[in-house]
């Protein structure tokens, strides 16, 4: 919520007329700012990966196996003439590697998918308030708009990146469910941070 002056490169608030440094001419913000949608696609694209993946982190902290969840996959998977297996000391290292990621599969899947959604997108709709913020903060003039689309690009070359370069199991339907809320945030957080920057020129 600020011009520059093309005088002196003071900025300014929208509601000023004039230069408070110079006294020149107003220089009419911009209707679109352009470079802000490409630079936000960049930050939300990462904070989309940042989010997602510490979502699955957190997911599989909660549903990591404990030693006697292993050792009951590790008989479970024995043939019927095999001898019991009381201890993990007893068993290979590369079973318990298998039998860890089996048990850490079935412990997901039991988990709500309720609880498994909001852990997933929790943290990257924190990030792209974040985002947006830092966007209508740091820009010259009003770029709500702008963070808005930026989102929307970021969340498909998160997603992209995610299913090409680390293939994820994210299907195209969460991408879609997901845009308008991630643009919706990433907007209200571009509003946040134009108050911000207002209060902060209005200040010095």
């Amino acid at each position: 919520m600020a011009w520059k002056c093309y005088s002196c490169g003071t900025k300014n608030p929208n509601s000023a007329d004039t230069c408070s440094k110079c006294g020149g001419n107003v220089a009419a913000p911009k209707s679109f700012y352009i470079g802000w949608v490409i630079g936000g696609g960049f930050i939300f694209a990462l904070f989309y990966l940042v989010g997602t993946f510490a979502g699955g982190v957190v997911i599989a902290a909660m549903a990591a196996p404990d030693d006697k969840a292993v050792l009951a996959q590790i008989n479970a998977s024995k043939k019927t003439e095999d001898p019991i297996a009381v201890s993990l000391s007893e068993v290979k290292p590369e079973q318990i590697i298998a039998s860890k990621a089996v048990a850490l599969e079935k412990n997901t899947r039991a988990m709500s998918s309720v609880l498994r959604g909001l852990i997933t997108w929790v943290i990257p709709a924190i990030l792209f308030i974040l985002g947006g913020a830092l966007v209508g903060f740091m820009s010259d003039g009003k770029t709500i708009i702008e963070a808005g689309i930026g989102a929307a690009v970021g969340q498909v070359g998160g997603f992209l990146l995610q299913l090409h370069v680390f293939h994820t199991d994210f299907g195209w339907l969460a991408l879609g469910i997901g845009l308008v809320p991630g643009a919706a945030l990433a907007i209200l957080g571009a509003w946040i941070g134009e108050i911000m920057q207002l209060r902060k020129e209005m200040a010095s």
